[in-house]
């Protein structure tokens, strides 16, 4: 009994220790915990403090890291991010050039931002931005020298005029026989417009910007007319209009045409890429048409009676005469129509046929020497007769020259200064004078006309005069020399 109670006592005091042992961790790991925890506090209390004064950690204030700075230290951060500041200038045509901070005299003053910011911030909350980045944008004063940026600028080559040239608006090629006109592509120069740089300058530098883009910014002089534009196809299409009509005049067995070799010296292109004709120069080609074929008022050979050949001086109103006006006008309306033409030209007057002896084969011969005319019909004669010209002691001479019968009338009366004549047969070629009877004369011929002439008309024969006149027909050339 007593050994038994022995050892029951001695287990019971061995489970004793063991439970003071237990207890005795147990409040060792409790006093741990509680130090880590005051420490942990104290910690948590101290960084709370910190950052009262501080900014958070992964802060970035208008993209500078202003992590763990005070407000004075990221206003440092500021000041030398001016002096640090560089602008990029990106050229047409890949050069860059540089505009540097110090150079401006760029100066970032943040002021009082980075405070208000800071006073903003709740410094026991700063565990939490451990876990995010935090990104805040304040006002600040940005300045610079004004007078030192324009020198700056003056000083870079982009600016250099020797380096500069100009945009070119788009335009017509060259003319190409049986094709016409292309475009050819405008020109995007490197002339820059001072003062839209300089506002693109003072836009980037005031946001800070690190680039510039010359010519995304709109900075270069560009070109007003691109060939994809609508007015350049439009001046195309007029272009091409015009030289690909043909106009073909026809002088007998002479043409003149007009077209695209021709009509390209006459393009004329507008500032606004309106195209015309010039109109001096269709007038000026008209007027040559006229020089060249107009025979009226020229002189003329002509193969006389006897075989010889003789002059019939300038002067009459015999031949060919262009309508400039009427021509022009419709060559004008077939170079704007596009539409092609292959005729005559418009006339006031036509002859027989064309060429210098353009009175043909049918046509009165006058010699005033000899006092006699001939009438060919198709070149053969099928009258003559002698007749009294002008007469020449009173300076009324018969007008020499080429002319053509105006008209035919029956018994008219000539009254001029002094004198009344009633004929039968009157057939004038000119004013004032013509053929007719003349039935108060006996003798006609020889050398009458030099004292007893007429007032310059052809004084007939009773019966020259009455066949002529049934056989003649208005128009018909009367060569007088």
């Amino acid at each position: 009994m007593g050994a038994k109670a022995q050892t029951r006592g001695k287990k019971t005091n061995a489970s004793g220790r063991r439970k003071q042992e237990l207890h005795r961790r147990r409040q060792r790991r409790i006093l741990a915990a509680g130090i880590i925890i005051i420490l942990a506090a104290a910690v948590y209390l101290a960084a709370s403090v910190f950052f009262m004064r501080h900014f958070f950690p992964r802060m970035v204030v208008n993209g500078i890291s202003c992590s763990g700075k005070t407000a004075e230290q990221s206003g440092e951060l500021f000041e030398q991010m001016a002096s640090d500041y560089t602008l990029t200038l990106n050229e047409r045509g890949g050069g860059q050039e540089e505009l540097s901070g110090i150079a401006i005299g760029l100066e970032v003053d943040p002021g009082t931002s980075l405070e208000e910011l800071l006073d903003e911030q709740n410094g026991f909350a700063w565990a939490v931005s451990l876990f995010r980045n935090a990104e805040s944008e304040v006002t600040v004063d940005i300045s610079y020298d004004q007078t030192a940026l324009e020198q700056a600028v003056s000083a870079l080559s982009c600016m250099d005029e020797a380096q500069m040239y100009d945009s070119e608006d788009t335009r017509l090629s060259e003319y190409t026989a049986g094709s016409g006109y292309t475009l050819i592509d405008e020109v995007y120069g490197t002339r820059v417009q001072e003062s839209v740089l300089m506002d693109q300058l003072n836009e980037a530098i005031l946001s800070l910007a690190g680039e510039l883009d010359l010519e995304t910014a709109g900075c270069y002089v560009e070109p007003v007319y691109t060939a994809e534009s609508e007015a350049a196809q439009a001046m195309l299409a007029a272009a091409n209009r015009y030289v690909n009509t043909t106009v073909t005049y026809v002088f007998g067995d002479n043409t003149e045409v007009i077209d695209g070799s021709v009509i390209s010296q006459w393009i004329l292109v507008a500032d606004d890429l309106t195209v015309t004709l010039d109109a001096e120069q269709e007038a000026a080609f008209v007027s040559d048409l006229a020089d060249t074929y107009d025979t009226k008022w020229k002189s003329r050979t002509l193969v006389s009676h006897s075989g010889t050949t003789v002059t019939v001086p300038a002067g009459g109103n015999y031949g060919w005469r262009v309508n400039q006006d009427e021509t022009l006008s419709a060559l004008q309306g077939y170079l704007e129509a596009g539409e092609d033409y292959t005729g005559e030209v418009v006339y006031f007057q036509t002859a027989a046929q064309y060429g210098e002896n353009d009175y043909g084969s049918t046509y009165i011969e006058v010699s005033i020497s000899a006092q006699h005319f001939w009438y060919y019909v198709d070149g053969v004669v099928v009258l003559e007769s002698d007749f009294v010209s002008g007469d020449v002691a009173k300076g009324h001479d018969t007008p020499k020259g080429a002319y053509r019968i105006a008209y035919k009338a029956r018994d008219q009366v000539l009254e001029g200064q002094g004198y009344s004549s009633p004929v039968s047969y009157w057939m004038p070629f000119v004013e004032g004078c013509g053929f007719h009877d003349a039935s108060w004369r006996t003798q006609f011929g020889g050398t009458i006309y030099l004292k007893n002439g007429s007032h310059g008309c052809l004084n007939l024969p009773s019966w020259a005069a009455k066949q002529l006149y049934e056989l003649i027909d208005a128009g018909t050339a009367v060569l007088i020399y």
